[in-house]
């Protein structure tokens, strides 16, 4: 594994910057959508929640590609992998909004029971599904998605649903430098232990990262340049096609079978996997310029990650402050979406001018 000292192009640096803000804003869509639009009316339900899961896989993919390049760039610069660098860059990235996002649960928490409707902590659910029908804090579940241990030895904080991703991404990272450190036999038996406990605690973990790594593997050149590239779109065609199947019958399961009183995750895996690889492909056409996208969407990767790790419980408490209003008529509930949306996406800009790094556009063509 060896580095290098070359930038990402700037068009391909604005391209990821425009997919990352423009998957964290569909993410927020899909839990606004569930929150106002699921309660009335679930016709695009089932869709809408996998729109969502595309878009998180978008983050892992963009993830795994530029973290490997984060690493080559790493051993360029100090000739070898510096571990501390690697662990101060990732900290100072993922720790301020996360904790932050802490915080501002256990603040719209205890305010709950003085603004919401139900004088509780109770959302009061109508007809349809609920995105979540209390705005709940368990203990257990605060331990484990403070030690990122959600998702293998505990569920995700219920009030902070997002958060299940980002146990997955700091563990993902951990794994990078173990094989950033490959030539080390300590660093080789922690990833096999790592590897090994958490996807029989979680086998969507294993599947995830396996996505993760494809994206981490065409980071390097040496990867790449070793392809049939004229392979890259029909295995692209294959998988998005793959999805969109698994999409259709987790519609008609949802529609048909089921009959609309619940809706399961089962598909949500291998849905996700196909999408992962489908855009692991796309990603590689994109740094080699056969395809390309116009950027339009590049401003918002600034705030990007602290939108994703807080829209869900803002949106819980505009939820539970609002619920007899928004319910009365779907044009009142789009309504408060696209608000939710905005006030969202205004908090995010706003604190991730503190939370986030806030970088030159050179040194973020440089590192991740």
């Amino acid at each position: 594994m060896s580095g290098h000292d070359q930038a990402l192009p700037r068009q391909f640096s604005l391209q990821l910057d425009s997919l990352r803000g423009l998957s964290a804003i569909i993410v927020l869509f899909s839990h606004c959508f569930q929150a106002f639009i699921g309660p009335l009316d679930l016709s695009l339900y089932s869709l809408v929640r996998l729109l969502g899961q595309a878009a998180v896989m978008m983050f892992f993919v963009l993830s795994g590609y530029l973290i490997g390049h984060s690493i080559q760039k790493n051993i360029y610069l100090h000739q070898q992998f510096k571990l501390k660098s690697y662990l101060r860059q990732r900290c100072k990235r993922i720790l301020p909004p996360f904790i932050f996002a802490l915080l501002l649960v256990t603040v719209l928490y205890h305010l709950a029971p003085d603004f919401f409707y139900s004088g509780t902590h109770k959302i009061l659910p109508q007809q349809g599904m609920m995105v979540r029908e209390n705005f709940a804090i368990d203990p257990t579940e605060l331990i484990g998605s403070v030690l990122f241990l959600n998702g293998f030895l505990t569920n995700t904080l219920s009030a902070n649903a997002p958060l299940w991703s980002l146990s997955y991404e700091v563990w993902f990272y951990v794994l990078a430098a173990c094989l950033a450190l490959y030539h080390r036999i300590g660093a080789i038996l922690l990833f096999i232990g790592l590897i090994s406990i958490f996807s029989f605690l979680n086998l969507q973990f294993f599947l995830y990262f396996c996505v993760w790594l494809l994206a981490f593997a065409f980071s390097f050149p040496a990867v790449y340049q070793s392809l049939n590239l004229d392979l890259l779109q029909p295995l692209k065609i294959s998988f998005f096609s793959l999805a969109a199947l698994i999409a259709i019958f987790d519609f008609y399961q949802f529609h048909m079978i089921e009959h609309t009183l619940v809706y399961r995750a089962d598909n949500f895996s291998s849905f996700n996997v196909c999408v992962g690889i489908a855009l692991s492909c796309w990603l590689l056409q994109l740094r080699l310029n056969i395809k390309r996208i116009k950027p339009i969407f590049a401003h918002a990767a600034s705030y990007s990650y602290t939108l994703y790790v807080t829209h869900f419980p803002i949106l819980l408490f505009i939820l539970g402050c609002s619920a007899y209003l928004s319910f009365q008529h779907i044009l009142m509930a789009m309504l408060f979406l696209i608000l939710s949306m905005l006030f969202c996406i205004g908090f995010a800009y706003v604190t991730s001018k503190f939370l986030e790094p806030q970088r030159t556009r050179r040194k973020e063509e440089k590192s991740t």
